[in-house]
């Protein structure tokens, strides 16, 4: 039986509503995943919620805007097959449900997964450097024994180590709180006798508050010996973090 002309075009018209529904679903749903992650962070950032749970916020998008992106992907698709509106919309879906996730795999995922779970940075483990006005456990292990913290940070920052630096410890210690403000961080704790200071620093967009000691102990030929450890306050993994802030401090610290 030959479709008629009017039913072709109540076929049409009921085609173009889905696939504008469907259109509209998806734009809205990822204006929603978006305005959620950086909402969640941003209200983290300035402490307004705890930051572990802005960065729940952001990395509970995952999934939601997964399906969005196919969504968007399926109604772009019908928009070109049955020549519909709606397409512009679903690009703007799909552009920031995919912009949402690539952000999420390059910033959270990808360095997470090559870096172990620990968030407990020090040049010296057998001995870490301790802090006294910083309320920090002798050693920060998380869920893992002081053994396997050892086998983690052994393996992945076994370049992690003290520097020599060539002036006495009084030089190496004012330099490293020079260092310290240079970058922002706040000095909590400057202790001349025993070559030691300690303060806050800062990581990513969220601020997560990390806690930084230096130990600076003089060598018989006049040189100083530097420790340095970095400990973020929460979380299991810290991205990699600490052990990038250690290495470039100690790098401008040697270089000072």
């Amino acid at each position: 039986m030959a479709t008629t002309p009017e039913a072709e075009s109540a076929e049409s018209a009921t085609a173009a509503r889905w696939i504008g529904w469907l259109s509209n679903f998806a734009l809205g749903g990822a204006i929603l995943a978006v305005l959620v992650a950086l909402g969640g962070l941003t209200l983290a950032r300035y402490d307004v919620i705890a930051k572990i749970d802005g960065f729940m916020a952001f990395m509970r998008m995952f999934q939601p805007a997964a399906v969005i992106a196919l969504l968007a992907a399926l109604a772009l698709a019908l928009t070109f097959w049955r020549k519909t509106k709606g397409r512009m919309k679903a690009i703007v879906a799909l552009v920031l449900s995919l912009g949402l996730l690539l952000v999420m795999y390059t910033q959270v995922m990808l360095p997470g997964g090559s870096v172990p779970p620990i968030h407990d940075i020090t040049t010296d483990m057998d001995d870490p450097p301790q802090f006294a006005v910083l309320d920090r456990p002798t050693t920060s292990t998380g869920p893992f024994t002081i053994e396997e913290w050892r086998a983690f940070h052994s393996e992945a920052y076994g370049d992690v180590q003290p520097i020599i630096v060539d002036k006495d410890p009084a030089q190496v210690l004012g330099d490293a709180r020079a260092l310290m403000e240079q970058r922002g961080w706040d000095v909590a704790l400057v202790d001349t006798e025993r070559g030691h200071i300690e303060g806050t620093a800062y990581a990513g967009y969220l601020r997560f508050r990390d806690d930084v000691v230096v130990e600076v102990t003089p060598v018989a030929d006049g040189s100083s010996r530097v420790d340095m450890r970095s400990v973020s306050r929460v979380g299991v993994s810290d991205l990699g973090y600490n052990a990038a802030r250690i290495r470039k401090f100690l790098a401008d610290l040697q270089a000072a």
